[in-house]
């Protein structure tokens, strides 16, 4: 069985940075385990920019930003594993993943360093009645769609939650020819960054509707219509409120239908 000192699960930003930190703290014997075919995690797919100010002095897009940490893994010498998922992590630091090339393995860890991100919550999560039908994405999975993928999700398209990817795909599928219906927030103020939603929202004339939320989704094979409603300070729709909106993709913090 091989040893490690150090085991990190995640070869995003954060998990980057854990290994370029023990290394220049002194500890050889790193590891990094990712999942996904390359190093960078979520910025590969956060075209935009933004990133570097604090850390680098420089605006980046999420691709640059990550190069310049993965391009110190390169130089340092730290080992990592692409393509692998860790299947479990026991009690005495053994860490059991799998890949193609190597099948199932164990590593013996020193200590295991977790940074595999988030999920976003997915439409079951947030409660919204309605049927069940395709076009319904998260607003990373759309992201991942169209920067990386090269999918178009949607043309005509409905947006739930104003966070600051919301607010930025609203823009982005705007670029691509979509059209962004609205941007609804069940909470009274916007949770993305007011610079993203004069940028992504205000400049593109698209409307953000805050205290209000999905009531109800149609459509059985794919998504075609989405009606959304005021909600009161208990968080409960307003009767009379209603909208409703055509859509072939809604989203649960981003929705809009494949072509």
């Amino acid at each position: 069985m091989t040893s490690y000192d150090i085991v990190i699960v995640g070869g995003g930003p954060a998990g980057l940075a854990a290994a370029v930190a023990a290394k220049k703290a002194g500890t050889d014997s790193i590891l990094i385990i990712e999942r996904d075919k390359e190093l960078g995690g979520i910025l590969n797919q956060c075209i935009h920019n933004g990133f570097g100010l604090h850390t680098f002095k420089e605006e980046l897009t999420g691709p640059e930003y990550a190069y310049r940490f993965i391009q110190q893994v390169y130089d340092l010498g730290i080992e990592y594993k692409l393509d692998t998922m860790v299947m479990d992590i026991a009690e005495d630091k053994t860490v059991t993943a799998m890949n193609r090339t190597d099948g199932m393995f164990q590593i013996k860890a020193g200590a295991v360093i977790l940074a595999m991100g988030c999920r976003e919550r997915p439409r079951g999560a947030l409660n919204i009645p309605g049927y069940r039908p395709a076009g319904i994405y998260s607003a990373g999975t759309a992201q991942r769609l169209v920067n990386m993928e090269g999918y178009m999700p949607g043309r005509e398209v409905v947006i739930l939650g104003s966070g600051d990817i919301g607010l930025i795909m609203a823009r982005r599928m705007t670029f691509e020819g979509a059209i962004v219906k609205v941007v609804a927030e069940l909470m009274p103020f916007s949770g993305g960054l007011k610079r993203n939603i004069v940028q992504c929202l205000d400049d593109y004339g698209i409307p953000l509707k805050l205290s209000h939320t999905v009531v109800d989704i149609e459509g059985k094979e794919r998504v075609s219509a989405v009606t959304i409603a005021e909600v009161g300070p208990d968080m409960k729709p307003i009767p009379g409120t209603e909208e409703r909106y055509t859509c072939d993709t809604p989203a649960t913090h981003c929705c809009s239908p494949q072509d």
